[in-house]
């Protein structure tokens, strides 16, 4: 393994999150003006129950209706926002494991490296290296 592959998901890891976070603050923004539709439909309701005006009645039901198309868009930025953290915890989790595997195939190199020197620095006994001639 090599580092590449780890920093690969890490910088994966981290442009998920940015992307959950821009999401969060979009939604937010949308969920704030959904709220003050709501306030401004409240109002009209109010308005309307004093006067018992028609028009005041379309304009609330326009107005729910837009805080309803809001509130829809709202729900597909924190939909984005889910899956940018289910990105983020999946590239972290790739990131450890790729840093443990690499660490591993490190350590196995190291234990090869010393079984080949402890083999080169083993004696050898001459009467296994040499046998006799039978004449």
């Amino acid at each position: 393994m090599r580092l590449s592959s780890v920093t690969t998901a890490v910088c994966v890891s981290l442009l998920s999150a940015a992307c959950a976070v821009g999401c969060w603050y979009r939604a937010d923004l949308l969920r704030s003006e959904a709220n003050w539709l709501m306030e401004r439909g409240k109002a009209q309701a109010s308005e309307y129950a004093q006067s018992f005006n028609d028009a005041l009645a379309t304009q609330q039901l326009e107005t729910f209706a837009k805080r309803r198309a809001v509130m829809e868009r709202a729900q597909l930025w924190q939909r984005g926002q889910e899956v940018g953290v289910l990105f983020a915890v999946a590239a972290a989790a790739c990131a450890w494991m790729l840093s443990l595997l690499r660490r591993l195939n490190g350590e196995l190199d190291d234990a090869s490296e010393e079984l080949e020197t402890a083999k080169a620095a083993e004696p050898v006994s001459v009467r296994a290296a040499v046998r006799p001639s039978r004449s």
